[in-house]
């Protein structure tokens, strides 16, 4: 642990139970190069910076964050002091600073998800299987089919189509009014 024993966990959130020994300034972010990389797409690339302080807290900062960053549920606007046992809310991502002791007297202050909001993963039933299975077949190799040309519906399809046509005729026209005006 760090000269005054501070570790940040994630208790609630993408990565819960990760945790950091609060040893220098440490940036929490998305970013592949920040010291604690968050998989919650409400966190922006570089969010916030938490520093260690010389009385035994620790000192948190926004980086111009697009969602803010918030000390115990009060949004921080600019420097501002975290105790033990403060929570740091980064996006839908818990943080929570803890001491030496606290650490020592529980080891992991992960946040189970209560029973009624935990879901098992499935498979998304919003997608055809008729569609899935065809596309599964042989797909772009097909002479005139695009990669993107699944995500389309009938109507923009459609229109992809014609664009081809109405861009000719808009030329042919303009070409008309040219030399009818020439």
């Amino acid at each position: 642990m760090g000269e005054d024993g501070l570790t940040i966990e994630i208790v609630e959130g993408p990565g819960a139970g990760r945790h950091l020994v609060l040893e220098r300034p440490i940036t929490v972010g998305r970013a592949p190069d920040a010291d604690l990389v968050l998989e919650d797409g409400e966190v922006s690339r570089h969010h916030a910076r938490v520093s260690p302080a010389s009385d035994g807290r620790a000192v948190v900062e926004d980086l111009g964050s697009a969602n803010g960053t918030f000390v115990n549920h009060n949004q921080v606007h600019g420097p501002a002091q975290l105790d033990a046992g403060d929570e740091l809310l980064v996006g839908v991502t818990l943080i929570q600073l803890r001491s030496r002791q606290q650490v020592a007297n529980q080891p992991s202050a992960v946040r189970p998800v209560p029973p009624p909001l935990a879901t098992t993963p499935r498979v998304p039933d919003y997608v055809n299987p008729d569609v899935v299975r065809a596309e599964a077949g042989p797909g772009p190799s097909e002479p005139g089919s695009s990669v993107l040309e699944k995500y389309l519906d009938v109507h923009v399809r459609r229109r992809a189509q014609l664009a081809p046509l109405a861009l000719f005729v808009l030329v042919a026209l303009a070409l008309i009014v040219y030399f009818a005006v020439r």
